[in-house]
């Protein structure tokens, strides 16, 4: 893959996680044959009125996309920055592997309904789900448990903690 990245905040100590995430991201979706072909440009908009977004930039001479944007608003924090690119390359692995078209319209082969709510698209529920797993994977990789203290380290032993919801349960 050929990345490009533009614009990114504290590009001297974040950039290089942003670069390895990415990297990882890429490694973790799309085979290496396929990534090979691809080239990424990820530009930081502060003009976004969403997290990010992603689209196709280029086609081969076979119709197939090749080159891709991804744009990430940078004053959302590093978590979510890194939890983002990796939502919008689910979207680039599913524009790369037909999953989906441009449009927005089909979904493996059926078409899917305009007014169906976000949060309820396929292709949405599949980025969200496993942006989750992609991140914390990436926090586990590059050992990050004291910069994202939600990802706990999964060589810690486990401390047994009481369960207190029992004790309320009966004020409802």
């Amino acid at each position: 893959m050929q990345l490009s990245i533009i614009g990114c905040p504290d590009k001297k100590r974040f950039r290089p996680y942003v670069k390895r995430a990415t990297q990882f991201y890429v490694a973790s979706l799309i085979s290496k044959k396929m990534s090979d072909n691809i080239y990424l440009q990820l530009k930081f908009n502060k003009d976004l009125d969403v997290f990010g977004y992603a689209s196709v930039e280029e086609y081969n001479n076979s119709g197939k996309p090749r080159e891709f944007l991804i744009e990430i608003h940078p004053g959302i924090g590093a978590k979510n920055i890194l939890k983002t690119i990796a939502h919008e390359l689910v979207h680039v692995k599913q524009y790369l592997r037909g999953e989906t078209n441009e449009a927005l319209t089909r979904w493996k082969g059926a078409r899917i309904s305009d007014d169906l709510d976000y949060y309820l698209q396929p292709w949405e529920i599949e980025a969200y789900g496993l942006e989750t797993g992609l991140f914390a994977n990436f926090v586990i990789k590059e050992k990050l448990y004291d910069v994202f203290d939600e990802i706990d380290n999964p060589d810690t032993p486990i401390v047994s903690v009481p369960i207190s919801w029992v004790q309320n349960c009966n004020k409802v």
